[in-house]
């Protein structure tokens, strides 16, 4: 295979090709994910798809892990929760980021894998972890502290409490042959704040 274009060679620089074949790359890895799922991705693979050289790819990415999570990085962002001075809204806006999120077939399949090849991969479930994971928990658990602060919510363990939430989220969205969402964010709110009594 020629792997010429992506070496910097000739007249207009390395740069610009160097990105285009970065650019084939990703998008290649997301339609192999998509297609055949995460087990069956090889790197071979996504050379052929993109039409570079395995060397190309291992240029910029060490791992097929880390490779994985750049290409789905804009579908598995699960972002940070909001403080708008409302804490039933803030809590809302936190469940509803997780179900999108894993409700999106290539961010499911990455989260998916990120969790369950934790052992054969930790690179990947570090990043997984600290790009993803880490920021929206700890936003989460601020929104619970300022809840709690107004004497909004009673429990006394925040991270129990989240991880009642992620937990349930994970398993009805990831675990279940089809998704279980309706009244999900609505349940989960009852069991944050209780039941509203007014109604």
């Amino acid at each position: 295979m020629n792997d010429s274009k992506d070496n910097g060679a000739g007249r207009g620089g390395g740069r610009p090709r160097s990105e285009r074949s970065k650019t084939a790359i990703l998008t290649a890895v997301r339609k192999l994910l998509l297609d055949n799922g995460y087990s069956n991705l090889t790197i071979e693979a996504v050379a052929q798809e993109a039409a570079v050289s395995k060397a190309t790819i291992y240029r910029w990415w060490k791992t097929k892990g880390e490779l994985v999570l750049e290409a789905a990085e804009q579908e598995i962002a699960i972002g940070k929760v909001p403080d708008t001075g409302d804490s039933r809204a803030d809590m809302d806006a936190a469940i509803g980021q997780l179900i999108d999120t894993f409700t999106r077939p290539l961010a499911s399949t990455v989260i998916f894998a990120a969790i369950t090849t934790g052992s054969s991969d930790p690179k990947m479930a570090q990043i997984f972890r600290d790009r993803f994971v880490y920021p929206w928990r700890v936003s989460a658990f601020e929104a619970l502290e300022r809840a709690r602060g107004r004497n909004e919510i009673s429990a006394e363990d925040l991270h129990f409490l989240l991880d009642v939430i992620v937990g349930t989220v994970f398993q009805r969205t990831l675990v279940m042959k089809e998704p279980m969402i309706d009244g999900l964010k609505e349940n989960l709110i009852g069991v944050i704040f209780g039941r509203d009594k007014s109604t």
